[in-house]
């Protein structure tokens, strides 16, 4: 049985104090109870009746509790896919590793060394932020608010010249754009940030297969570019780094 709560003021509960009321008139009226032992009668049963509406309030209905365990289910999917995302990056590592052997092929390995790095560190960093993870059930997203951000990013965007920023602003408008969606299905804050979390995951795994395809085709050789580096690893990069702004705010 559930613990009662240690006090409760009954006057913060009006259906136990009127319920309390009725027992009083009803024992004193019929003579079952003089006033005094009404009264103390009544005030027993309106600090019990209070405990108990409290104590049913706080407990979660079934729906919930099966909505909070959808949540972990989804949390506890998206460590082990870090985890494997972490795995690929590894062997990824080594294979850069083995085949930029070349002096100038050396700038090339520490971006690739670095990004996987990050990527080795995820599935800790995601279970250190496990209960921002599991906040916010229950609190729904704001369709006004964020159609107002939506619109004010999409007309920055436009204003934007071509670079790095306009670059994070885009994605910051296709996360956006994303909350709305999921704001007008009706998702929580944790269900909207695990759904964004998801995303970047899969665009990590994505941005891998890229890498791992260009350092078998390409870099195998000295004729590594620049150009092809930073078109491989950007991706990955930008995934990983609105996975630490979500972690950090709450939000992607």
């Amino acid at each position: 049985m559930a613990r009662l709560p240690a006090w409760v003021n009954p006057l913060d509960e009006p259906l136990a104090v009127a319920t309390a009321g009725l027992l009083l008139v009803a024992v004193v009226r019929l003579g079952l109870l003089a006033l005094v032992p009404g009264l103390l009668l009544g005030l027993g049963a309106a600090l019990l009746l209070a405990a108990l509406g409290r104590s049913l309030r706080r407990r979660p209905s079934q729906d919930q509790r099966l909505h909070d365990r959808r949540v972990e289910a989804g949390i506890d999917a998206a460590l082990l896919r870090a985890s494997e995302l972490a795995a690929q990056a590894e062997t990824l590592r080594l294979q850069a590793i083995e085949r930029f052997t070349a002096t100038v092929q050396l700038e090339g390995l520490g971006r690739v060394q670095l990004c996987c790095e990050r990527l080795a560190a995820l599935p800790q960093r995601l279970e250190s932020r496990r209960p921002l993870l599991q906040s916010g059930g229950g609190v729904l997203l704001s369709t006004v608010d964020l159609s107002v951000r939506l619109r004010s990013e999409q007309q920055a965007l436009t204003r934007d010249a071509d670079g790095p920023l306009r670059q994070e602003r885009r994605r910051l408008v296709d996360q956006l754009s994303r909350n709305l969606s999921a704001a007008h299905q009706g998702m929580d804050e944790r269900e909207a940030r695990l759904l964004a979390l998801a995303t970047r995951l899969e665009a990590i795994d994505g941005g891998l297969q890229l890498l791992r395809r260009q350092i078998e085709r390409e870099w195998n050789s000295e004729e590594a570019s620049d150009a092809a580096l930073t078109a491989a690893i950007d991706p990955l990069d930008g995934a990983l780094d609105q996975i630490e702004r979500l972690l950090d705010a709450g939000r992607a």
